[in-house]
């Protein structure tokens, strides 16, 4: 099962990726909610509550806050205190190792602008770790993070996949490919199999749509269309083995 964020961050969604459906589980409770990052066992889920300001209309990014959702109501409870630096963080994913990791600052002036993050998911407190590396535009931000089964990290923008060195600590995204279909994903997903999942961010009357990511050449293959405006996050489930649920 596909889980993820959508209607601007105040709702979590189930995702049937082979019946190309769409359930909503819930309300979060907490608007802006847009990040998703679901723990190596699969119990839970964590979030930014009023990450970005202005998104939705109303939120101030200087009051983002880490929150953990449950993953059976949608509904998200606040964790520690603000986070501070109004970093915009939409990306996270939790490491093999257990880590929270996020993408912050989305101020193409800062000089910390697309930088990597730890998050304490006691404090809700970040560390910087140093710069993706992946531009210098807003459309090379780092929406959204997902692991393979080998244990690489990849990273997309709105408009491109990159695979993230977390080794590294400057320049540690480098591009795969261009995404070609859509200049507006801000989820993706990796699967078992290795197959490559993307979510775009759009309203009515379009509405979101699931694609299937070609690697080599970065075409975005329409699967379904989700019924859901402003689909953001998209995550599979593991299972306690660390593998992927599609269950």
């Amino acid at each position: 099962m596909l889980f993820a964020t959508g209607q601007l961050g105040t709702a979590l969604l189930a995702i049937d990726v082979e019946r190309g459906t769409t359930k909503v589980i819930g309300p979060t409770g907490q608007p802006g909610s847009i990040a998703l990052a679901i723990t190596r066992n699969g119990r839970a889920a964590y979030s930014i509550a009023s990450a970005v300001t202005g998104f939705p209309p109303g939120i101030d990014g200087a009051n983002a806050q880490l929150a953990r959702i449950d993953l059976a109501t949608g509904a998200a409870t606040l964790v520690g205190r603000p986070m501070g630096g109004n970093l915009s963080v939409m990306g996270m994913t939790f490491a093999p190792d257990g880590a929270l990791y996020g993408a912050g600052d989305f101020d193409p002036q800062s000089p910390t602008f697309n930088s990597l993050y730890t998050i304490d998911v006691h404090t809700g407190l970040v560390t910087r770790i140093g710069s993706l590396g992946a531009g210098v535009n807003e459309t090379d931000y780092i929406m959204s993070f997902a692991w393979d089964s080998h244990g690489n990290l990849y990273g997309a923008s709105m408009m491109a996949l990159y695979r993230i060195h977390r080794n590294r600590t400057t320049n540690m995204a480098t591009k795969v490919v261009d995404f070609v279909g859509s200049s507006l994903v801000m989820g993706i997903a990796i699967d078992e199999d290795g197959s490559f999942y993307a979510a775009d961010l759009v309203g009515p009357p379009t509405l979101s749509t699931i694609y299937r990511v070609d690697v080599k050449t970065g075409f975005l293959k329409p699967l379904f269309n989700t019924g859901i405006a402003f689909v953001h996050n998209i995550a599979f489930k593991p299972k306690g083995d660390g593998q992927h649920d599609r269950d």
